[in-house]
């Protein structure tokens, strides 16, 4: 009996390595949509990608030193590599897709409410700010001028 508790904990922490590894790269895959959606630069990306694996890092190490007392096991690497490839492989692309295309659709009904109720506001202050415009320049040139003739 004790082999069978034994071989059924192992198991156990083997599918837990598996979803982890799949929990992992759907992480990733989040931030994949964020970078489709507002596209940033280089160094955003980079410590985007910093703080991801340094994530990875905690979440590996939380699971083999809660599951399996902190000892490194080679099939826990091996499940985190098989649910990474699962998933990237079953559920990645359907994922990204469509978290993409329903951000996409709802942040332009948002934008065009948006520009709905506060286009009159901005047209208003679009106005005012081309009027004050001219007069600072005019004031500026008046400026200029008194300056010159001192």
């Amino acid at each position: 009996m004790a082999v069978n508790g034994a071989i059924g904990q192992e198991a156990f922490f083997l599918g837990v390595s598996i979803l982890v590894g799949a929990a992992l790269c759907g992480l990733y895959d989040v931030l994949r949509i964020f970078r489709r959606i507002a596209a940033h630069g280089n160094f955003w990306i980079g410590l985007e990608d910093f703080l991801y694996w340094v994530t990875c890092t905690g979440v590996v190490f939380l699971m083999i030193y809660r599951e399996n007392d902190g000892m490194a096991r080679g099939f826990a690497f091996g499940g985190i590599l098989l649910g990474l490839l699962l998933y990237h492989l079953l559920l990645s692309r359907f994922f990204i897709s469509i978290n993409v295309l329903i951000l996409r659709k709802t942040l332009g009904a948002v934008g065009k409410a948006l520009c709905v109720l506060f286009g009159p506001f901005l047209w208003i202050a679009k106005k005012v700010g081309g009027f004050l415009g001219k007069q600072l320049k005019k004031l500026q040139k008046a400026v200029k001028m008194g300056i010159h003739k001192l």
